[in-house]
């Protein structure tokens, strides 16, 4: 299955679950405010939280799916810009520490230096975006 495919089938999955999410808080309101049946509104809200568990995989799974498509589009084929890109991929939002510290975990070695410049260059690269002190994808 393609990258295009993957992504595509997630956004659809995305769009699915928002829907059921806010059909479920149309239910909740309209039965909170006649009040005939508390049970039955327990019931929704359960079933919302639980819906709504399922959100953060599919956001995390569409932020890998883009840093895939990153990578394979563009010239960042080196193992540190790698590893950055799929650390805020998995984690989201990240400071330049943060990064830092996941790149001496990964590769036993990594300086503050080194990674505030491939953080530049990705961010020109309009592979990531800055956002206050921390760093996203697209």
């Amino acid at each position: 299955m393609a990258l295009s495919d993957i992504d595509s089938s997630l956004n659809n999955l995305n769009k699915k679950l928002d829907w059921i999410i806010n059909r479920l808080n149309y239910l909740e309101t309209f039965l909170a405010e006649s009040q005939q049946y508390p049970e039955v509104v327990d019931f929704l809200q359960n079933i919302k939280i639980g819906t709504a568990m399922y959100g953060e995989p599919l956001k995390t799974l569409n932020r890998i799916v883009s840093a895939r498509k990153l990578i394979d589009s563009t010239s960042i084929k080196d193992e540190i810009n790698k590893i950055i890109l799929n650390y805020i991929a998995l984690k989201g939002p990240k400071n330049i520490s943060e990064v830092t510290r996941e790149l001496k975990r990964q590769r036993g070695k990594a300086s503050r230096t080194t990674v505030r410049s491939r953080i530049k260059h990705l961010i020109e690269s309009k592979a990531l975006i800055k956002d206050g002190n921390r760093y996203r994808l697209p």
